[in-house]
């Protein structure tokens, strides 16, 4: 009998103490829940009047940006400039190597020689047969001449009885003698003479007719070794060389990228709800912090009328002197534009933002979760903007630790500058300090704070259960008690 009860005793403790053990362990589970939870700020989206400024970002640019490459294909045998020099329009670049094209050019220089040489001859030879033809010509005048006083005289002397007909046939015969000859003569001439051979100007047009080939093939291998000397088309700055002493450059690859840095631009996004008040012509102010340039003065120069489907924005230009080269491509830049109408709408604190690869994001709370939002921003200044897209008022908007956040994150909500403070580590067991910073328990997650601690004292194990939970920071030192199960462990928190 006694046995009976004795186990019938020991089997209803085993369930007691089954009992209480699982009643442990769902408080363990939901104080690690709470202690998981991430301390954020907040504040609710509320309708709120923003403008008089928009100040927007962009990256400097070049103004224009050409890329130069070489008009005829060749090994590079000269590189005279460097990534930053300024060059002026018409600077040479790059050599390339000319040598066949100036032995091409040798060859073809002294065909344009003997081609010269025989025009001319071909002039020459037709100015000695006109010559010839002229001297031939006088002298057939004189004897025709002479051919005619002598029959006049004779037909006068046969006149007056003095000569016979024999005489006067004689002297008619050597009249006519001379003029056939002199006829002779003339036609001659006038064949030698410029432009009366075919066959003399037939020789001069086919001489002329080569030397042109030759002059234009020397001119045409001269253009090409001009082209072998890579030329700035304007001036600038070299932005990137492709080429080195050795490589074969060739058209249509660039070797060369001038960028044109004065002026230089900046590209921003102008928000639909600022568009129609937004100006070509307008001045801006543009702040470049990393250049150490603030004040500069700038001009919108132009403004797209269409909006961009990413950003849905519009895509304005902004134009801004550059004449001591401070502004280099890439830096970033603000550009405020003032005396703007004010714009009224939902208003958040800029430092909400979050930047990521999609566009800005927000997170909101609803029931201790976090919840990330992609927003289209309007009207900006310096500490708030306008949200005209995803978000609705009453909204509650994290405005502190939304860092740490992802979507469905548990979060607490927790006093304006307690958000990064909260020492609370995930561990088995509650810190009962609390640290500057977010200590990190040993035993569980990082803790909830902007910042990790940067020590944390080992917790010593307990004397009931297993390891202690790790204290939070301490601000002075002072020792954080943990608890796990039914054992007390300490462990002691440097402070910083």
């Amino acid at each position: 009998m006694n046995g009976r009860r004795l186990a019938f005793f020991l089997a209803a403790l085993a369930l007691a103490g089954g009992s209480v053990a699982g009643c442990a362990a769902g408080n363990r589970a939901a104080t690690t829940r709470q202690s998981r939870a991430i301390p954020v700020e907040t504040t609710v989206v509320k309708q709120g009047t923003i403008g008089g400024t928009l100040t927007l970002a962009g990256q400097i640019q070049a103004s224009t940006l050409t890329n130069v490459a070489p008009k005829q294909s060749g090994k590079v045998v000269q590189v005279l400039v460097q990534v930053g020099d300024m060059v002026k329009a018409g600077q040479p670049l790059i050599r390339l190597d000319t040598s066949d094209l100036e032995s091409q050019l040798r060859q073809q220089q002294a065909s344009l020689q003997v081609a010269r040489a025989q025009l001319d001859k071909a002039k020459s030879d037709a100015q000695n047969s006109s010559s010839q033809a002229s001297s031939a010509l006088s002298q057939a005048q004189i004897a025709l001449q002479d051919a005619q006083t002598t029959y006049n005289r004779t037909k006068s002397l046969f006149d007056a009885g003095a000569a016979s007909q024999q005489e006067l046939d004689q002297a008619s015969t050597a009249l006519q003698t001379k003029q056939a000859a002199y006829d002779a003569a003339l036609q001659q001439y006038r064949t030698a003479a410029p432009g009366g051979d075919p066959m003399n100007q037939d020789s001069i047009k086919v001489a002329q007719a080569q030397v042109a080939q030759a002059e234009a093939a020397v001119a045409n291998i001269q253009h090409q070794i001009d082209q072998m000397t890579v030329a700035a088309p304007v001036g600038g700055v070299v932005a990137s060389r492709a080429v080195e002493v050795g490589e074969y450059a060739s058209p249509g690859a660039s070797a060369v990228t001038i960028a044109q840095t004065d002026p230089v631009k900046l590209t921003v996004q102008v928000p639909e709800t600022a568009v129609n008040e937004v100006k070509p012509g307008m001045g801006v102010r543009v702040d470049v912090q990393s250049a150490g340039v603030t004040g500069l003065k700038g001009t919108l120069a132009r403004i797209s009328p269409v909006e961009d489907n990413t950003s849905k924005s519009y895509p304005a230009d902004v134009e801004i002197s550059n004449a001591d080269g401070k502004l280099k491509p890439g830096m970033v830049a603000q550009v405020t534009l003032e005396g703007l109408p004010p714009v009224r709408g939902l208003v958040i604190p800029a430092s909400a933002i979050v930047e990521t690869a999609d566009g800005p994001k927000v997170f909101t709370v609803v029931n201790n979760v976090a919840h990330q939002h992609l927003i289209q921003i309007g009207a900006v200044d310096s500490q708030h903007v306008q949200v005209v897209k995803g978000l609705n008022e009453g909204d509650v908007l994290v405005v502190a630790g939304q860092e740490l956040l992802g979507e469905g994150a548990q979060v607490t909500v927790v006093q304006p500058g307690q958000a990064g403070g909260s020492g609370a580590a995930a561990g088995a067991g509650q810190s009962a300090g609390s640290g500057r910073g977010g200590g990190a328990g040993q035993n569980g997650g990082s803790a909830g704070g902007t910042r990790m601690a940067v020590q944390n004292g080992p917790g010593q194990t307990g004397r009931h259960g297993g390891a202690g939970q790790t204290g939070g920071q301490g601000p002075s030192g002072q020792p954080a008690n943990g608890t796990k199960g039914g054992g007390a462990g300490t462990a002691s928190g440097s402070g910083q």
